[in-house]
């Protein structure tokens, strides 16, 4: 590879720059143990296998024991290892957003008509997605309205409609100079998913202690609205609240026969791309069941819709500003 590889940003930063370099991985895992961060070593090795069998999990029945020990990492407070990227913005707020590797994944779920077919989606390049839905701190600082002490909170901004999302990101280009925008339905679950083939990133069973959604046990009595960003463990990429708490817009149309049997790259649904079109959103919220938070629920409403159940998370481009690919 021909970089240093004695320091970790270094080898973090490699993994960003050549993405489709996949052995970068493993040069991680063996930096980390060998810098006294065995747990951390193997978080990365597991999900990498992960990551590396999601299109044919049925070929590697350990899968299952490399996703409970991801699970139990998690859990015990083992930090991700994953490039990150921090962003300064106005009033000393900071965007964060994790590294998305190129992959491929079985988008969707067998038994729901409108999560079916199963089938093959490549996600073709890297990018970095936010760590948690737009916060309302976030959100002031971009949109430069006036700041207030509740939205020092980092809670989800929510009540923004679909042109008010991309209005967010035409504005956060150019207040930082990086180019944000939604992700991509795929994009989306791929990143949720993080290389698991379950209904949630930690397994089938819905578990009250991991998300905020809509019935006890699973919203405390009493608690009936979102909650702040990262109560609960982030998923193997270091997402939080990819599963319930408030629902994400999405960049795709919604139809139904955007799903297909072939495999698919990079796909995105702009059927009769209008500003009266049904637009997905993704990940359920805090008022639904738990069975509408999985990894593969697809929702939709109107792109006028602005609800407290409703907010969205951004994709940023990995070209840093006053850089071409």
């Amino acid at each position: 590879m021909g970089e240093n590889v004695d320091d970790l940003d270094a080898l973090l930063a490699g993994i960003v720059a050549h993405p489709h370099e996949t052995v970068r991985w493993l040069v991680l895992a063996d930096w980390l143990s060998d810098h006294d961060q065995a747990e951390r070593a193997e978080l990365v090795h597991f999900h990498r296998e992960l990551v590396r069998t999601a299109t044919e999990p049925d070929e590697h029945p350990e899968r299952a024991e490399w996703h409970a020990r991801v699970v139990r990492l998690i859990d015990s407070g083992v930090p991700v290892c994953v490039p990150r990227l921090q962003i300064p913005l106005p009033r000393g707020v900071t965007f964060e957003g994790v590294f998305i590797p190129p992959g491929s994944f079985r988008m969707g779920w067998v038994g729901n008509d409108d999560e079916m077919p199963l089938h093959e989606v490549t996600i073709s390049d890297g990018f970095y997605l936010g760590i948690c839905p737009v916060t309302r701190l976030v959100w002031h600082a971009v949109m430069g309205e006036g700041q207030r002490p509740e939205w020092d909170a980092p809670l989800p901004q929510t009540n923004v409609s679909h042109g008010a999302a991309q209005r967010f990101c035409t504005r956060f280009h150019a207040e930082t100079g990086w180019f944000a925008r939604l992700p991509t339905e795929a994009e989306w679950e791929y990143a949720c998913r993080a290389g698991t083939t379950t209904a949630y990133h930690w397994g089938d069973d819905p578990q009250p202690h991991r998300f905020q959604c809509g019935t006890p046990p699973y919203r405390p009595s009493g608690l009936g609205d979102a909650v702040d960003v990262g109560t609960y463990p982030p998923n193997p990429w270091g997402l939080f609240d990819c599963h319930g708490n408030v629902a994400e817009w999405c960049q795709d149309v919604y139809a139904a026969n955007c799903y297909t049997h072939w495999p698919a790259t990079d796909p995105v649904c702009l059927v009769g791309d209008t500003d009266r079109e049904m637009r997905v959103c993704r990940g359920g919220a805090w008022n639904r069941a738990p069975e509408r938070c999985t990894a593969t629920r697809r929702g939709s409403y109107p792109p006028d819709s602005e609800y407290d159940t409703l907010g969205f998370r951004v994709v940023v481009e990995t070209t840093p500003p006053g850089r071409t690919q």
